[in-house]
C-alpha cells in the first residue's frame, strides 16, 4: 500500500510537469497542453543500436513496439508486419496507444503521414518513447 501511495504522489507531482496545466481562476477553465515526443522523427541516431536493428529487421522493432504499447502480441505483430494495409492499420493503432500513454498530441492522420513518409524513423521514435517512464513527464527518466 505504501509503495502505491508513494508512486501515486510522484505521479501527481509529475502531472503538472507532463501536462503543463494552468488554471484560469476568473472563469475556472482548465487548459492542458499536451506533451511531445521525447525524440524528434529524425532523432534516429540518438539510439544507434535500435536504428541499426530497425534498418535490417524492421519487423522486430514493429513487433516489440506493439507488444510494449499493449496493442497486440509480439509474435502476431511480427507476422502482421508483412500483411499489406493491415500492418499500416495496426501501426497507426500502436502509435495512437503510445500517444495516449505519454499524453502526446497528434491524430490518426499525422500518424499515417509519419508512417508513410518515414516509416523506419517512426519505428525508432516509438521505440525510444517506450523506453521512457510514462509517469516521468518531461523529465525523461529511463526505465531500468
Amino acid at each position: 500500500y505504501n509503495e502505491y501511495k508513494s508512486y501515486l504522489s510522484i505521479a501527481m507531482g509529475k502531472l503538472k510537469t507532463a501536462w503543463k496545466c494552468y488554471k484560469w481562476y476568473n472563469n475556472c477553465q482548465l487548459i492542458c497542453v499536451m506533451g511531445d515526443w521525447s525524440h524528434s522523427i529524425f532523432g534516429c541516431f540518438d539510439d544507434l543500436g535500435t536504428c541499426v536493428i530497425t534498418y535490417f529487421l524492421p519487423c522486430w522493432t514493429y513487433a516489440r513496439n506493439a507488444s510494449e504499447a499493449d496493442t497486440m502480441n509480439c509474435c502476431v505483430a511480427a507476422v502482421i508486419f508483412f500483411v499489406p494495409f493491415v500492418n499500416i492499420f495496426c501501426w497507426i493503432k500502436t502509435r495512437q496507444a503510445i500517444r495516449e500513454k505519454y499524453q502526446i498530441d497528434g491524430s490518426c492522420f499525422t500518424d499515417l503521414l509519419t508512417i508513410l513518409v518515414c516509416g523506419l524513423c517512426a519505428l525508432v521514435q516509438e521505440s525510444q518513447q517506450l523506453e521512457l517512464d510514462p509517469m516521468a513527464g518531461g523529465a525523461g527518466v529511463r526505465r531500468s
